[in-house]
């Protein structure tokens, strides 16, 4: 099994490490209240394209989704509430959803109730954990300690996992849609600017991008850490239009130095993530 991850807030390290050991659990268990794959031999047939998908009511985890969907896949659907059902099914009423909607169940339970989190691991080929604490997109932050973590866990119970680090989430209304993990990211928005480091990713992308690493944990050609992103906010003109986007002041994002231009101190790169996305592009080409 496979775990690919978005990162988050530091709260997180409980959460996650309960995911990791869970998921690294090779586990069978009938359970009768998934929507659409019910029964114990269906799961076990859909063994390499089965996968959970934490929090995928919210904006980037529906957009995994989606492009999981697309891409063939039988996605559990993981939420905490039932509110959050409902929201899963005004989306698939209003089409938002795409691909084969008989290709999705969803299971109701916390980060914390074991029993729910392993009927919704059981027969998984890969858990995406995309939720958290702070912000359902799981999008807002960095937690060095949940990641130490993670890597220790996965390397004990022999389990493939890699993380992926974006930027901050944009795409259609991404301001009116995630703001929580919008205004979280920004809090730090002059410092990073400052440095070089402000950073947007598409949610189309990041959801691709999650899909292509996957994909390539099968051959184990994916490992560690990605950064994704599509572009650095680098100028006043490119900060302005940004802050246009969300509503807010441009001083918000580039503070109040209008003509002064500040040295980068650090260059982002995206390459890794690049250079493994385009050998995926170059397989499919292949195979049609």
């Amino acid at each position: 099994m496979g775990i690919a991850r978005t990162h988050d807030e530091d709260y997180e390290t409980r959460e996650f490490k309960t995911l990791v050991a869970l998921a690294a659990m090779e586990r069978r268990k009938d359970n009768g209240e998934f929507k659409g794959l019910t029964s114990h031999s269906s799961i076990v047939d859909l063994q390499d394209k089965l996968v959970c998908v934490t929090s995928g009511v919210s904006f980037f985890g529906f957009a995994l989704v989606n492009h999981l969907l697309l891409h063939g896949y039988f996605v559990r659907v993981l939420v905490a509430n039932q509110e959050d059902v409902e929201k899963l099914r005004e989306m698939e009423i209003s089409g938002e959803m795409m691909g084969c909607k008989s290709k999705i169940a969803v299971v109701m339970a916390k980060p914390n109730e074991i029993q729910g989190l392993m009927e919704a691991f059981d027969g998984c080929c890969g858990v995406f954990h995309t939720s958290s604490v702070a912000d359902p997109a799981g999008l807002s932050g960095y937690s060095l300690k949940a990641e130490k973590v993670a890597w220790k866990i996965a390397e004990e119970m022999s389990l493939n996992l890699t993380t992926i680090c974006p930027g901050l989430i944009t795409g259609h209304e991404f301001s009116y849609r995630n703001p929580t993990a919008t205004i979280a990211y920004l809090k730090g928005a002059q410092e990073m600017y400052a440095n070089g480091l402000l950073a947007t990713a598409d949610v189309r992308r990041l959801a691709e991008a999650h899909v292509s690493v996957f994909e390539a944990m099968k051959t184990t050609t994916a490992f560690g850490r990605y950064i994704c992103f599509d572009r650095v906010i680098q100028c006043e003109d490119e900060a302005e239009k940004l802050a246009d986007e969300i509503g807010i002041p441009r001083n918000k994002i580039s503070g109040n130095s209008s003509d002064f231009v500040f040295p980068n101190c650090f260059e982002l790169s995206n390459k890794k993530l690049a250079n493994l996305m385009s050998r995926t592009l170059r397989s499919c080409y292949a195979e049609s």
